[in-house]
């Protein structure tokens, strides 16, 4: 998998607009079981999700939220609680919209 990341901070500009979110889902890091976790913010760029156990930088992972998915992404960040991934590529407006609306 080959994308290129902008590591941004807070009040800087982002490429996508992210939208809150509070969805059930999962991620499931190649080679692993699926490990359950919460989105807490969604663009079609990539997601947060608090999830219970660490996973590492660059992992690959498949996020499932509802019925829809998998979809392919990649570990950006792992802060103790939640993890910040980029979408392989990205998501069409109203996939954005469907996940969030459920």
């Amino acid at each position: 998998m080959q994308a290129e990341i902008e590591v941004r901070r807070d009040g800087e500009t982002r490429r996508d607009t992210r939208r809150f979110a509070h969805r059930d889902g999962e991620v499931e890091p190649v080679g692993s079981d699926s490990l359950p976790g919460v989105v807490t913010d969604l663009s079609r760029s990539g997601f947060r999700m608090v999830v219970d156990e660490p996973l590492a930088p660059e992992s690959v992972v498949w996020l499932k939220v509802g019925g829809y998915g998998p979809f392919m992404a990649r570990v950006v960040w792992y802060d103790g609680t939640a993890i910040g991934c980029e979408f392989a590529g990205k998501l069409q407006s109203d996939v954005v919209g469907q996940l969030l609306e459920g």
